[in-house]
């Protein structure tokens, strides 16, 4: 954490509460989605249905007031959630 602080990048432990009201889980989903997987990849993912992936992804979109996948990846970029390119763990 000191070396991403004094690099003035966040820890991502801090992450979970600052962006958008999103539950920890819901910031999850949008890296997954940033990087690329759909929903029921997500799903399959994270060991839960279809529909909740998607209700999931559906309350992301609102919080972060976009309407697309690009424009979510968009916002996981620039607010340090995932790099161009990166894979989610």
């Amino acid at each position: 954490e000191a070396v991403l602080s004094f690099a003035g990048q966040q820890s991502r432990r801090a992450l979970p509460q600052a962006l958008a009201g999103m539950t920890p889980r819901e910031i999850e989903v949008l890296r997954l989605i940033a990087a690329g997987l759909t929903a029921k990849e997500v799903a399959r993912k994270l060991d839960i249905s279809p529909k909740t992936a998607d209700h999931h992804i559906q309350a992301v979109y609102a919080k972060i007031g976009v309407g697309t996948r690009g424009a979510a990846a968009l916002y996981a970029v620039e607010h340090g959630l995932v790099r161009p390119g990166e894979m989610p763990a």
